[in-house]
C-alpha cells in the first residue's frame, strides 16, 4: 500500500506567542512597546504530534504477541481466514489504484 500522496490540506490557524522580558517595570513602560512574535500552527498539527507519540511508544516487534501466535502454530490452533485475508488485500489493490 503506497502512503506517499497521502498529505490532507491542513489548515492553519494563528498563535501569539509573548516573549518574557527580563527587564524591570520601569524599565519596560520607558521601551518601545514592539509587537509580540506570532507563530502559525496547523490545525492538525496536534493530532500528528500525538500520534507520533503513540507510534514513538509502540515497539517495532511486538514480542508478547509473536510469542502469543508461535504458540498457537505449535498447539495447532492457529487458523487462517482466507476471507478475510483475500478482503484486505483487494481493499489494498483498489486503494492503492485509487490514490494512483
Amino acid at each position: 500500500m503506497k502512503l506517499t500522496s497521502i498529505q490532507p490540506q491542513i489548515k492553519t490557524e494563528k498563535v501569539e506567542v509573548k516573549k518574557p522580558v527580563g527587564k524591570s517595570p520601569a524599565a519596560e513602560s520607558s521601551a518601545p512597546v514592539t509587537p509580540a512574535d506570532r507563530v502559525e500552527l496547523s490545525a492538525g498539527s496536534a493530532e500528528v504530534q500525538k500520534m507520533r507519540e503513540i507510534l514513538d511508544q509502540t515497539p517495532e516487534i511486538r514480542e508478547d504477541r509473536i510469542r502469543e501466535l508461535k504458540n498457537k502454530i505449535e498447539r495447532g490452533e492457529y487458523r487462517v481466514d482466507p476471507y478475510a485475508v483475500a478482503d484486505k488485500l483487494l481493499r489494498s489493490l483498489l486503494q492503492d489504484a485509487l490514490l494512483d
